[in-house]
C-alpha cells in the first residue's frame, strides 16, 4: 500500500508542477515532460487498482504529452 500512496502522491505533484510550467510563460515545453511522468504514474496506479476508465483517460493524456514534448521540445532540436 505504501508504493500506491507513493505512485499517487508523485503523479499528483507531477501534474501540478506540469499545470504550473504550461501555464508560465518561461518553461512551457517542460510541463508536458512532467505531465508524462504524472501520466505514467496515474496509468500505473489505475491499472493496479482497476480504475480502467481513468486508465483510458491517461492514455489519451499521454499521447497529447507526448505530441507537447514533440511540438515544444523534440521537434525544434530536430530541426536544429
Amino acid at each position: 500500500m505504501r508504493a500506491a500512496l507513493a505512485i499517487e502522491t508523485a503523479a499528483a505533484v507531477f501534474g501540478m508542477l506540469g499545470a504550473a510550467l504550461l501555464a508560465s510563460a518561461v518553461h512551457p515545453g517542460l510541463g508536458f515532460a512532467a505531465f508524462l511522468v504524472s501520466n505514467v504514474g496515474w496509468l500505473a496506479f489505475s491499472a493496479a487498482h482497476g480504475h480502467w476508465r481513468m486508465f483510458a483517460q491517461q492514455c489519451v493524456f499521454l499521447l497529447t504529452s507526448l505530441v507537447g514534448l514533440w511540438n515544444w521540445w523534440l521537434s525544434p532540436l530536430a530541426r536544429g
